[in-house]
């Protein structure tokens, strides 16, 4: 006889020097909901920021089912190297444009520290280097000015600006060519 699984398994997907990225499970929830329902974050979120336990769970679930169904893409728990929970990173695709986004969602404790730099080399590393996706794109609030430094630093650029989510985003690409070429002129100095 078989027990019921009572979670998802919360796989290691990445790590880097500072973080490990893990598959999303039902016991993050509580995080998840702390980390949506902070009055800075959600400040800056370009997307729905769930608070309810069912809303989400759904995220959960989604993450969940994008990794059986789209291996490589997904949301994922990150924790700094002592096992604290610091937020999501994404790359997934978007509702909202069709294409492949990277994407990260900090608790404020962690703004400042170079995490969304760091999970970001990370996740174009492998956006490029395993799924050998052509580009990914990187949203942000209009008004905010820490994340088109961060996208800028990771070698996106510039892309205009458009509705997303009923609000207004800009938006930067980042090419495999150029990742490439950044990679080889910058190998030390972007290691992170």
């Amino acid at each position: 006889m078989t027990s019921a699984r009572t979670d998802f398994e919360g796989a290691e997907f990445l790590r880097t020097r500072r973080m490990v990225l893990r598959g999303l499970r039902l016991a993050d929830i509580p995080a998840l909901t702390a980390l949506n329902a902070d009055a800075d974050v959600a400040r800056w979120s370009l997307d729905p920021c769930p608070t309810d336990y069912f809303g989400v769970a759904k995220t959960v679930l989604g993450a969940n089912e994008c990794y059986v169904m789209q291996p490589g893409l997904g949301a994922w728990h990150a924790s700094d190297r002592d096992g604290r929970f610091i937020g999501l990173f994404t790359l997934a695709h978007s509702s909202e444009t069709g294409d492949i986004e990277i994407g990260t969602r900090l608790l404020p404790s962690a703004w400042g520290r170079l995490y969304p730099v760091e999970g970001g080399r990370a996740l174009c590393a492998h956006a490029f280097g395993t799924l050998r996706l052509d580009r990914i794109l990187g949203m942000c609030h209009p008004q905010n000015l820490a994340v088109p430094a961060i996208l800028r630093r990771l070698g996106f650029v510039a892309d205009g600006d458009g509705p997303y989510f009923g609000g207004r985003a800009s938006r930067f690409v980042l090419e495999r060519e150029a990742w490439s070429r950044g990679r080889k002129g910058h190998a030390t100095a972007m290691d992170a």
